[in-house]
């Protein structure tokens, strides 16, 4: 009885593999489009200099150290592990947006481009977003 369940799970699994790839390859997006606010950006850097400015410098995360750490991953890795790990004494204690703005700011402070949308607060889609070397 399984056997012949197989096959039709893995045609499954193909078909969920292929949809999530053509997915990604539609949205063919990254950073570089213009992927936040600019006055989201803003309300990051207040943010920073209200939460994190008392432990972090703007130069940990720019320049060489932010394109080392985070080219080559996404937005949404970017989100999590803020949203997961800071402010140190109270990590998550933040709102999904006031940690998207945090984003938003460290990307503008990176060289990368505003645009005409907000960046999302949700995980999956900041996934969508690779982080590519800034212009």
């Amino acid at each position: 009885m399984m056997a012949g369940r197989v096959p039709w799970i893995l045609g499954v699994l193909v078909v969920v593999s292929v949809a999530s790839g053509v997915v990604g390859a539609q949205s063919g997006g990254s950073v570089l489009d213009g992927v936040f606010l600019s006055a989201q950006a803003d309300r990051g850097e207040r943010t920073f200099d209200r939460s994190c400015l008392s432990c972090h410098d703007t130069t940990e995360f720019s320049g060489g150290r932010f394109r080392l750490s985070w080219v080559g991953r996404t937005a949404g890795d970017l989100f999590d592990t803020i949203s997961t790990l800071m402010p140190e004494e109270d990590p998550g204690s933040l709102s999904p947006a006031e940690y998207a703005s945090l984003v938003a700011f460290l990307l503008r402070l990176n060289g990368y481009p505003s645009g005409e949308t907000a960046l999302p607060t949700d995980l999956r889609s900041l996934q969508q977003l690779p982080i590519v070397e800034a212009p």
